[in-house]
């Protein structure tokens, strides 16, 4: 059996360990060995985190630094052994080394354009700069053709094109609930607090406006942190509900009543939690820069706005908010069928086609 080794170190929740966790969870569904490696102060928090997924959360080994990795990788013997973030390529060439290992496979499933995370005169955008191209040989891939053209203009390594997943078990929607009349239309946003690139800033001041402004006509909800990292980042809420951090299946429940869901990251690599959403028949507002343009046709099945405007943002909204029935329900239609084009499997299949045959 073909053995596939993701590099892992994170403790879940993100878009890019949701996708890495769904897309190997399909892997092994479909006959193909994939296997997790976390560190280890990670393991038992990503176990939990992914329960939900048996096939791969009882495939997670831990390892202690790039020794430990090294050693690993010795006892599992991977086909291609996977990074999937900046830091885990850095771990990956050391633990190559360490361990003395020869003719070793490797590829890097780039799910974000990290050097944009850092300062630049910083260590960590070193770090994550200096990670495409660090060892000879390695397949990149990405999920985006926004990744890809980035990644290839910056950095003069080719990247393969691998095809996005959604997890249908947990994002469909609820044709027949939706059916049924409401009170007030529901607006909601994710906060990151301690990610800047979220601009958790600047969504606390647009839903905060946006419930001012409509009052009575909608219901405004955040998720995402708990209440506590809200003080100590000074955000404050006004006319809106905040419901703390949830699992994939809250998420999810969230999205199958909700009608309108508000991203305004910086940019987004893909924009995972907006087709998320469109795939339970929320409307998304997505921001224009980056990968998001793969799935949302502007004014079809999603607004896509320069974030850097309030005023385009509250347009969005306002526009949405005026709309009759039969204009939102097309949109919200518009934006299923754009969801249910990604699937697990033929992701899944992607990354088999590349990693095992070498065909992008």
């Amino acid at each position: 059996m073909n053995t596939l080794l993701f590099i892992l170190p994170v403790a879940g929740g993100s878009g890019g360990a949701h996708s890495v966790m769904q897309e190997a969870e399909a892997m092994r569904a479909l006959g193909v060995n994939a296997l997790i490696a976390t560190n280890t102060d990670n393991a038992p928090k990503l176990r939990k985190a992914y329960r939900d997924l048996p096939l791969i959360s009882s495939h997670v080994h831990a390892y202690a630094g790039a020794e430990g990795l090294g050693a690993l990788l010795k006892e599992l013997n991977p086909d291609v052994s996977i990074a999937t973030t900046n830091q885990s390529v850095h771990t990956l060439a050391d633990a190559i080394k360490l361990a003395g290992l020869k003719n070793v496979r490797t590829a890097y499933y780039i799910q974000d354009y990290e050097p944009l995370f850092y300062d630049k005169s910083s260590s960590d955008w070193l770090t994550a700069y200096t990670s495409f191209g660090l060892i000879s040989g390695m397949v990149h891939f990405a999920k985006t053709r926004w990744l890809q053209e980035t990644v290839e203009a910056n950095h003069r390594v080719k990247v393969s094109k691998v095809e996005p997943s959604i997890d249908h078990k947990i994002y469909f929607p609820q044709l027949a609930a939706r059916a049924t009349a409401k009170p007030s239309l529901i607006i909601v946003a994710m906060l990151r607090p301690g990610t800047p690139r979220r601009a958790p800033r600047r969504t606390v001041r647009l839903m905060n406006r946006i419930a001012h402004e409509f009052g009575s006509k909608v219901s405004c909800i955040t998720f995402g942190c708990e209440p506590e990292e809200l003080r100590q980042h000074s955000l404050r809420l006004t006319g809106v509900r905040h419901i703390g951090v949830l699992t994939r299946a809250e998420v999810g429940e969230v999205f199958q009543e909700a009608d309108l869901f508000l991203d305004l990251s910086d940019f987004q690599a893909f924009g995972r939690t907006a087709i998320e959403a469109m795939s339970c028949g929320t409307v998304s507002v997505v921001p224009a820069h980056g990968g998001a343009y793969e799935f949302a046709v502007d004014g079809r099945n999603a607004f896509v706005v320069d974030v850097r405007s309030d005023e385009a943002i509250f347009a969005a909204v306002s526009q949405f908010v005026s709309m009759n029935d039969l204009e939102r329900r097309e949109m919200m239609l518009a934006g299923i069928e754009a969801g249910f084009r990604y699937n697990q499997d033929t992701a899944a299949l992607s990354e088999i086609r590349l990693l095992l045959t070498g065909a992008a």
